[in-house]
């Protein structure tokens, strides 16, 4: 028989974790390491991909408020594409580097909507910001505010352009 049909050294068993996560799923040498899912006794879980011992590649965690994240891991941290769900209504969608928002994502809270850059999980670089009453901002953005250049433009039409300050117009 060829290589196709040797026995797997994959195993599937219970690993328990050091901080008391019990996982289900794909071993090797004794650790997780393929496809399987930990339950907590606080009622968080995660499901997906392992590579010797942490979530690495596509998986699901959830906390016991139903907020959850859908996406990518690399070294137990979001990382790549990822979808964050909080339990409150909030949401992001993007990339993530290391567990923070980085690089280009949308992020919808209280009504509002940005579209654009963010670095350690704010909005930092160039952005489009879309309130419930339809204002919008397009410019730059440094920790969460409006500041550099953009365009402002209000609810009645009227458009301010300009440099703003910590989010408020110079």
């Amino acid at each position: 028989m060829g290589s196709c049909c040797q026995a797997s050294q994959v195993a599937r068993d219970q690993y328990v974790f050091p901080d008391g996560g019990v996982y289900t799923g794909e071993l090797k040498d004794g650790i997780p390491h393929g496809v399987g899912a930990i339950s907590f006794d606080n009622g968080q879980s995660f499901e997906g991909h392992f590579e010797n011992g942490v979530k690495s590649g596509k998986g699901v965690y959830r906390w016991n408020d139903n907020s959850y994240y859908d996406g990518e891991f690399l070294n137990d941290a979001f990382n790549g594409y990822g979808e964050f769900y909080w339990s409150n209504g909030k949401w992001y969608k993007g990339q993530w580097v290391e567990g923070n928002m980085q690089g280009e994502g949308q992020f919808f809270s209280d009504g509002k909507t940005y579209k654009g850059e963010f670095e350690n999980d704010k909005r930092n670089g160039k952005g489009e910001q879309i309130w419930p009453n339809r204002q919008k901002y397009n410019g730059e953005w440094k920790n969460n505010k409006m500041h550099g250049k953009g365009q402002l433009t209000e609810p009645n039409g009227r458009v301010i352009e300009g440099e703003w300050v910590k989010g408020k117009k110079k």
